[in-house]
């Protein structure tokens, strides 16, 4: 596969064996969502996420992952956003398997005696920690992704789950990051204007000084807890439940990649990752198993790509 004639287009089939034919360190970003374990059937064979067991379904992730070490760059970064799964022996129904909607999805068997029923597997958590042990990757941030519109539950013996991760890996300890690029303006009055910071010493808790700390200029770290990310999900008129908010993918897009960098998304669905780097001036590749997205995606990003030329 030569890259350079790959860019801003989207391929159709396994993320695994694509990747394998990505050179070395080519790649400046990944930015992806993999299909979370049991929670949908998407009606196509081979996908991602309906193994028979969270093991096999996190030694994919890890081969995965492995494969994206490899052909990203030295200073590359790499964010991926997973969800959770609860542990439970529902059966699913053929009805899944018939066309995608809300009426034909069903529930999936699965079933470990390492789990018990109704435990929260996580999964993320699981993945994370072989990311780090396995591939050595370094993980500098598990973001939270709080969603306030996300799916209603039923449930009633337990809180509704409102919330995903980021991870932020990276390979190596220098990479490219732009925090400057991403800061928030800071809105200042008399009351906050100073930041003060308490320095005291075990010796005496009582002998605090205060000292002032100018503002950044650029503005502040995004967030009021900037690892935590209050973003609404995104409505589609696509046929496809996973799609971003743009203010979502915003952060790792601009801080994680330079202009003109290369962004890749081996789940890419309808591709709005891939349109949105293109909007902010960089370049794509998306992968799906699904055909159906994979046309979708790609006639968003031909379209993108017709309005940036008709712009110059």
């Amino acid at each position: 596969m030569n890259i350079p004639e790959n860019i801003d287009c989207i391929l159709h089939g396994d993320s695994l064996e694509i990747i394998k034919n990505i050179p070395d360190e080519s790649i400046d970003c990944v930015i992806t969502s993999p299909p979370y374990y049991q929670l949908r059937d998407y009606g196509w064979d081979g996908q991602w996420g309906l193994e028979k067991t969270y093991q096999e379904f996190l030694d994919k992730l890890i081969a995965l992952m492995s494969e994206l070490k490899r052909v990203l760059k030295p200073t590359g970064t790499m964010w991926i956003n997973l969800g959770d799964s609860y542990m439970n022996n529902s059966s699913y129904s053929a009805a899944g398997r018939q066309g995608f909607g809300r009426d034909k999805i069903g529930m999936i068997y699965k079933s470990d005696d390492r789990i018990q029923q109704k435990s929260l597997m996580l999964i993320p958590h699981r993945f994370a920690i072989r990311c780090i042990d396995e591939l050595g990757l370094i993980l500098r941030n598990d973001i939270i992704w709080a969603k306030r519109n996300g799916m209603p539950e039923s449930v009633t013996d337990r809180f509704s789950k409102k919330h995903e991760f980021f991870f932020f890996f990276v390979k190596q300890q220098k990479y490219y990051f732009d925090l400057d690029g991403v800061r928030e303006k800071i809105i200042t009055n008399e009351k906050r204007d100073k930041r003060i910071v308490y320095n005291s010493s075990k010796e005496d808790e009582t002998n605090k000084t205060n000292t002032f700390i100018p503002p950044n200029p650029n503005g502040k770290n995004p967030g009021d807890v900037s690892d935590f990310w209050d973003i609404p999900t995104q409505p589609s008129s696509e046929k496809h439940y996973a799609t971003y908010n743009f203010k979502l993918i915003d952060k790792p897009i601009i801080a994680g990649c330079p202009e003109g960098g290369i962004i890749l998304d081996p789940f890419c669905g309808t591709g709005t990752t891939l349109v949105r780097a293109i909007q902010l001036g960089r370049q794509g590749i998306g992968i799906d198993g699904n055909q159906e997205y994979c046309e979708i995606a790609q006639k968003r990003i031909e379209k993108e790509l017709t309005q940036l030329k008709l712009a110059i």
